[in-house]
């Protein structure tokens, strides 16, 4: 199955940077987590994992549990997919 659709999100900026960070630390990219959120709740018919709020309870860290489904050579083949994702269509809007 071919990557050919594109999926935006609006997200708070220094979130999404925390997030990157994390993923970055556990040798993946926050697209590449994105996609295994999407194909676990596909599995689970829902959330993956079931919603709480831990705020100030320390948390679990991931440890490099995500290492096995890492592509850091694709970050940049992504990134410019994106891109042209966006040109594509500002393109398609402005004829």
């Amino acid at each position: 199955m071919g990557k050919d659709a594109v999926l935006h999100v609006r997200i708070d900026s220094a979130e999404k940077a925390a997030a990157e960070e994390i993923y970055d630390n556990i040798g993946t990219s926050l697209s590449e987590a994105t996609r295994i959120f999407i194909k676990q709740s596909i599995k689970a018919n829902g959330f993956p994992f079931r919603p709480v709020n831990d705020q100030g309870k320390g948390g679990m860290r991931a440890q490099g549990a995500l290492r096995m489904y890492a592509h850091r050579e694709m970050r940049e083949s992504e990134r410019e997919a994106w891109i042209r994702s966006l040109s594509d269509k500002y393109e398609t809007f402005n004829r």
